[in-house]
């Protein structure tokens, strides 16, 4: 923050408050809060699900009669921010209901069902390849456990540093990039705006924050657009832009640690492990394509999720091995 182009020793501030934060609900809901987690997440779900349900029916009848002066495009990206939400927690609260027997895992099999429908609505698919994303790594890691903890962890942490250079192979083929919706080819225009910027102070980056300064017209398909709003819409990218290599580095080492301690943790736990994974894999598509790292209803969102996924560690018996 104290290179920043913006004032951002306030939000600097705001998310170390977070920070601290989630770390001190994480420590409850993995310890003597367990019980009290897993059945706020599934409520949580459970009252999320039909609400969610009724503006994509409606459409948008229940936020259109609270804020009707407010335009229908604000009113479906937030109903699309709901959604992440809900697809980030699903994991966890699917899992704790599967904790508590095999009667109850229908009604999660019903919750992720649900989830999944949801994640099709509200004008975005991030939330749908988030999705997927995390139901594979769900089904793997109920099989694999650590294994997966590594692979998912390890995998984040390798976009971490490879997203710089890895973003343009993606759109290098020229079908492919004329072939994407308008929005991703935008998307591709503020990524590569974004690279440039990174180029230009690849060590240190531009300081917190510093893609809110940042912008200017770009054309994607002969449309004038605008090159950066307040994020790059990848929060590997945002790192490298603002925190550069070192805030990089840093990112991918925490990745791993982490990764180090659940697989530890979790090893022998295949639920927790799950909900783990698919949680990692969920909120990792989306943080890559989407909203801000620092945005702190997100970052309040990775907590909540965090210590739902360690209330199932802290309640699941780990499983018996077939030999010693």
């Amino acid at each position: 923050s104290t290179w920043s182009p913006y004032a951002a020793r306030t939000p600097a501030l705001k998310l170390a408050a977070l920070m601290v934060g989630g770390l001190l609900f994480a420590t409850y809901a993995s310890g003597q809060g367990a019980r009290l987690t897993l059945a706020g997440a599934a409520a949580t779900a459970l009252v999320l699900i039909p609400l969610l349900a009724i503006e994509a029916a409606t459409p948008l009848l229940l936020n259109r009669t609270a804020q009707p002066g407010i335009d229908d495009g604000e009113l479906t990206r937030n109903l699309s921010r709901g959604s992440a939400f809900l697809v980030t927690l699903s994991w966890g609260a699917a899992g704790g209901l599967m904790l508590l027997g095999r009667a109850w895992a229908v009604l999660a099999l019903a919750l992720l069902a649900a989830t999944l429908a949801l994640s099709t609505q509200f004008d975005t698919w991030a939330n749908l390849v988030a999705f997927a994303a995390g139901a594979i790594a769900f089904a793997l890691a109920r099989a694999l456990p650590a294994a997966m903890i590594w692979l998912t962890t390890g995998g984040l942490a390798v976009w971490v540093i490879a997203a710089p250079f890895a973003t343009p192979l993606l759109f290098a083929n020229q079908r492919i990039a004329d072939a994407m919706p308008l929005s991703w080819a935008h998307r591709s225009g503020i990524w590569s705006y974004t690279i440039e910027k990174i180029r230009e102070e690849p060590l240190t980056g531009h300081g917190l924050e510093a893609s809110r300064t940042l912008g200017e017209p770009i054309l994607v398909r002969g449309i004038e657009m605008f090159s950066m709003g307040n994020h790059p819409h990848s929060a590997s990218l945002q790192i490298w832009l603002e925190l550069g290599g070192i805030g990089a580095a840093l990112a991918a080492l925490m990745l791993l640690v982490g990764g180090a301690w659940l697989a530890r943790a979790y090893g022998e736990r295949p639920i927790a492990a799950a909900a783990a994974c698919a949680t990692l894999a969920t909120a990792g598509v989306i943080a890559n394509v989407s909203f801000s790292a620092w945005a702190e209803w997100w970052v309040a969102t990775a907590f909540i999720a965090a210590g739902v996924v360690g209330a199932i560690g802290a309640l699941e018996a780990p499983r018996k091995r077939a030999f010693g």
